[in-house]
């Protein structure tokens, strides 16, 4: 399951700074012990010995190749960081979820369920049951298609390639129609992580979800569906009847924070 904790990574741009710092330190003393053996190589060569003299002279030049070694990493360094503060990639932060639903509402689906159609809870089949489980979603699926469908979307840090790759082709059928939100969050066991939204509108998503939004739906399938909220299942038509009320409230909320 993605990372709940929230935590700041150092970018990538300061590590590459303190690899900067760190080589330019060691340079320093590696230049130094080159010079000290080279120094030495000379007192040996005044003193007429041969042997002396060459052996610290080769080791002088092992560390002066160092040296240089060291002087082209730097060289190397400073420039992903040049082109790390041109380009800056966004620090990996681990985000809390935004939505959390481990089963806890299917209760009432079921109940709600079982009471519209006359069934018994412990002769539910299957289908039934696939049918309980979207309906227990219905306090998040308007507002989840309404992100995929303005393209507020982007994958969580927790998510691997693979993870990246299967969700993008599983919105792709929702936006065709031929998933659904719900079954969306089924897929991902009822979570969905706030950094799953954009940034450009993740702080709005969040103050409506946890402010108005749950009872503008309750009063959306009061109205509009004769039903209570988690008795009724995701529907095309219906979550173009009610988002509008998402796009005024997001118009609002732009607006106030300009």
């Amino acid at each position: 399951m993605r990372g709940v904790q929230q935590r700041k990574e150092p970018t990538k741009s300061e590590i590459l700074a303190g690899e900067i710092s760190s080589n330019i330190v060691g340079d320093v003393f590696v230049q130094i012990l080159a010079l000290g053996f080279f120094f030495l190589a000379l007192v040996a060569f005044f003193n007429n010995s041969v042997t002396g003299f060459v052996i610290l002279l080769v080791i002088g030049l092992l560390w002066e190749w160092l040296f240089i070694h060291l002087i082209l990493k730097i060289r190397k360094l400073k420039a992903q960081k040049a082109e790390e503060d041109a380009h800056p990639t966004v620090p990996v932060t681990f985000a809390e979820a935004l939505y959390k639903n481990e089963g806890y509402t299917y209760g009432i689906a079921c109940e709600l369920y079982c009471k519209q159609f006359e069934k018994n809870e412990k002769t539910l089949t299957e289908e039934d049951k696939k049918i309980i489980w979207g309906n227990s979603y219905d306090d998040f699926a308007y507002l989840l298609m309404w992100i995929f469908e303005n393209n507020f979307y982007q994958p969580s840090a927790e998510m691997d390639e693979d993870d990246i790759r299967e969700t993008r082709n599983f919105i792709a059928r929702i936006k065709r129609h031929t998933k659904t939100p719900a079954d969306f969050l089924e897929g991902s066991e009822g979570y969905f992580m706030e950094d799953e939204v954009k940034e450009k509108a993740r702080a709005f998503v969040k103050e409506y979800f946890e402010g108005a939004y749950t009872d503008a739906v309750k009063a959306f399938a009061k109205e509009h569906l004769n039903a209570e909220l988690y008795g009724f299942p995701f529907r095309w038509e219906d979550y173009e009847a009610f988002k509008p009320r998402i796009d005024e409230a997001y118009r609002e909320y732009s607006e106030e924070s300009e």
